[in-house]
């Protein structure tokens, strides 16, 4: 069997002049759009990944999910009246507390999204306003 060697005409060494070389405005214009691509399809769609993670984390070292599903059980699962009314007291108190930290660290980490889906055209609109001011 005779193996044929496709990239070289001699079936020595490739050799990268051989084969037609790209020219440097393809070589820019596929990097641009692997950066767009990465900047604006991937990177967001890690980001949400990581925006539920966050929640995650929130509602696990909060307990949120589970007061809430709880709310009416007696504190400590005392079940006296004292149990019951001190269980739904302090749970009153502590939902309105832990639903605006939750909201608060998952609508921070949304706006971090937003200003980095924003960040490119603001530096080209600012690069730009830079040069047609001077």
């Amino acid at each position: 069997m005779v193996q044929k060697n496709f990239l070289t005409s001699d079936g020595r060494q490739q050799v990268l002049s051989e084969q037609k070389v790209d020219s440097n405005l393809s070589i820019v214009i596929y990097s641009v759009k692997e950066f767009l691509t990465w900047w604006y399809i991937r990177m967001p769609l890690w980001h949400l990944r990581m925006l539920s993670r966050i929640a995650i984390l929130v509602d696990d070292n909060m307990s949120l999910s589970i007061v809430l599903r709880n709310f009416f059980l007696p504190w400590h699962r005392d079940f006296t009246l004292i149990g019951y009314v001190f269980g739904i007291l302090i749970k009153t108190i502590y939902i309105p507390i832990a639903l605006t930290t939750y909201i608060l660290l998952c609508t921070l980490y949304f706006v971090v999204i937003l200003i980095w889906l924003l960040l490119p055209p603001a530096t080209l609109f600012l690069i730009i306003r830079s040069i047609i001011s001077i």
